[in-house]
């Protein structure tokens, strides 16, 4: 399969080979950058032990009657600092993300990170969860309706059509590939609805180890409480990459869809740059919101050798986020690999007791969901649509890997 070369990616992937109702979701309004950086931001004083960097916009706003979700309780960092912590023969690339790990997919063998534990947003990585139970407790190949509420949901969307039966499997393509709130929605019915799979994917993440994560959506949209550490996320996805529906889907560059009842479909492209762009790249996930900044989690499979990296609050400064992982994970690669600082597995000693935890983890309720922007929105340049026709004859001409992310991370 030839990879679209970038030129036209974003404007063949997104109008040509897309649904209506993904057309119009693609026109969704342009999310703010952060603030420029220059550098990655000091996190030598542990400044995110507890709570994640200040909203900056009222996303975190409770609605009336609603208590806030206290934090979870902190944990000892077994890494014994906030700022980098690295295995000797590890040179740490220019990035401007506050935390990140670079880690060993098999084996949890932590390679190299930076505020392992600090509490940040997940923005759309933390999707892997919904998309693990659904797994766990879904036929694959169970039919599932996509409703009214199902199309109208904020954020991202990958064109998902009213009326039309959608099996499992594909609506986990939408979920993964391109991070398709719609998919999620729909996911979320099919699990027994909104407040029951918020449980069920934070009693998961539990289950996996983390201590830093409370998922308060299941798409990544910011809400209060929302909170997840790069050491968490490493948990999360290395229990994500050693199940095979998982790891398959994740890997596929792109998912044909039906568009309608006739036979029509729409393609819906993988946004993981590591995947898209680089030989041994095996997948991953990417996010954005206004609050949590670009955040993403990628791999590549050398030799049977699997390095992973985890990036959160980030900028695109000085390089896209697939750019900055892709630049950790061969650092990565030029360690020995029997050196590490330590390993994404916790002692029992160090996990918060049962006492310490919350008894149950209850929903924190959302705002006006216009306030609560998710990762990935698309935008068209509509005077493009004529050169279409042209450039999609001409795109398969090439067989470069690319990069996608510029239409979904932005």
């Amino acid at each position: 399969m030839k990879r679209v070369p970038k030129t036209l990616i974003a404007l063949t992937a997104i109008t040509a080979t897309l649904s209506p109702t993904a057309l119009s979701a693609t026109m969704a309004p342009v999310l703010a950058d952060p603030a420029p950086r220059s550098s990655a931001p000091n996190t030598d004083k542990c400044d995110n032990a507890t709570t994640p960097p200040s909203a900056e916009t009222t996303s975190e706003k409770l609605a009336p009657g609603r208590t806030s979700i206290a934090p979870l309780p902190t944990v000892d960092n077994e890494f014994g600092s906030c700022g980098i912590t690295k295995a000797t023969g590890f040179d740490v690339p220019t990035n401007t993300a506050s935390a990140w790990m670079v880690f060993d997919l098999d084996t949890g063998a932590v390679i190299a990170t930076k505020d392992p534990h600090g509490r940040y947003r997940p923005a759309s990585v933390i999707k892997a969860l919904i998309a693990l139970v659904a797994i766990d407790e879904l036929d694959l190949s169970k039919k599932v309706t996509i409703t009214n509420d199902d199309v109208n949901q904020e954020g991202s969307a990958v064109g998902f059509v009213e009326g039309i039966d959608y099996s499992v499997q594909q609506l986990l393509d939408g979920l993964l590939l391109g991070s398709g709130n719609d998919a999620a929605s729909a996911l979320a019915r099919a699990l027994g609805g909104e407040d029951t799979t918020i449980k069920k994917i934070n009693d998961l993440a539990q289950e996996l180890g983390t201590v830093d994560t409370y998922a308060a959506s299941y798409t990544g949209l910011d809400a209060q409480g929302m909170s997840t550490s790069v050491r968490d996320l490493a948990v999360i996805y290395q229990a994500a990459w050693q199940n095979p529906v998982f790891a398959d889907t994740v890997k596929k560059e792109y998912s044909e869809l039906p568009a309608d009842k006739t036979g029509t479909t729409f393609q819906v492209w993988n946004d993981n740059g590591i995947l898209m762009n680089t030989e041994h790249g095996i997948g991953g996930k990417t996010g954005f919101t206004d609050d949590a900044h670009h955040t993403f989690v990628g791999a590549k499979n050398i030799n049977g050798r699997r390095i992973a990296a985890v990036i959160l609050d980030t900028t695109i400064d000085l390089g896209r986020p697939w750019e900055q992982a892709n630049k950790l994970i061969d650092a990565g690669y030029k360690v020995a690999e029997n050196q590490a600082v330590g390993s994404i597995l916790r002692k029992e000693s160090s996990i918060p007791s049962e006492e310490s935890q919350p008894k149950e983890l209850s929903r924190p309720s959302f705002t006006n969901p216009s306030d609560n922007r998710d990762t990935t929105p698309r935008f068209v340049i509509l005077g493009a649509l004529v050169a279409l026709v042209v450039l999609g004859a001409l795109a398969w001409m090439f067989g470069k890997r690319e990069d996608r992310e510029d239409r979904v991370d932005r």
